[in-house]
């Protein structure tokens, strides 16, 4: 598997200076003035449109542009690897839990207890509620596969988009977003296309969920503000 295109411009200056970059990328003001004092020449989301490994609709569906620009936008948080992707996905769930207060009964607890241990595991850096988090993941996979004969029916759409961002949020923790570069030893995860595809599958699913009860657009606002927020907890070296 090839490197793709945006590691080849800009993987260099990724490795060296993660956070800083991760946060000029998302607009954050004064990482852009440290980027460019530093000369530093971190990529942008025209960057991205511009490596057809970053394509967000390769089959050509008819989708609709909000949700293209979703897309474009986890796809770029993933060039910075997993953690960016684990608290993007902590922020839908926690989005969606606020935003749905309507969750049918019989699901609430479930879904409350998943937005929990995802929050522990992301922000808390536990594993001894792994296992916990791991059973909750499954019992949140066999309450929609009860409805999955019927993907359309009411039932499975309801066990979707009620459980939604948080157990979507925990099929990505709990994935496998540590696997190496398919490119070989020396090129970590992001560096190709298929890491990148393979891991924003869960989190455009949980970016949607969350968009379904509010909205993509502040949807994604609230992903960019909270990796800020992490990130400039993380001062990049001088």
């Amino acid at each position: 598997m090839a490197v793709t295109a945006t590691w080849t411009w800009f993987g260099e200056v990724i490795t060296e200076a993660p956070h800083l970059t991760l946060l000029a990328f998302l607009g954050h003001q004064p990482s852009i003035a440290a980027a460019n004092e530093r000369d530093l020449v971190f990529p942008k989301m025209a960057d991205f449109q511009d490596d057809p490994a970053y394509n967000p609709n390769p089959q050509g569906l008819d989708l609709e542009e909000e949700i293209l620009a979703s897309k474009s936008f986890l796809m770029g948080i993933a060039t910075w690897g997993a953690e960016p992707l684990k608290r993007a996905v902590n922020a839908c769930s926690l989005l969606q839990c606020v935003h749905h207060s309507a969750c049918v009964p019989k699901l609430k607890d479930l879904r409350n207890e998943a937005a929990f241990l995802l929050h522990e595991l992301v922000d808390g850096h536990s594993t001894s509620r792994r296992s916990k988090a791991e059973e909750v993941r499954r019992r949140c996979s066999e309450e929609y596969r009860l409805q999955e004969s019927a993907r359309d029916s009411a039932g499975a759409t309801t066990s979707w988009y009620h459980l939604g961002a948080p157990w979507f949020g925990l099929e990505t923790v709990l994935g496998n977003l540590a696997a190496r570069s398919d490119c070989g030893e020396n090129e970590p995860g992001p560096a190709n296309s298929s890491w990148i595809a393979r891991n924003t599958v869960w989190p455009e699913r949980a970016l949607d969920a969350a968009a379904h009860w509010s909205s993509f657009s502040l949807v994604r606002d609230v992903i960019r503000s909270s990796l800020i927020a992490w990130g400039t907890e993380h001062p990049p070296a001088a």
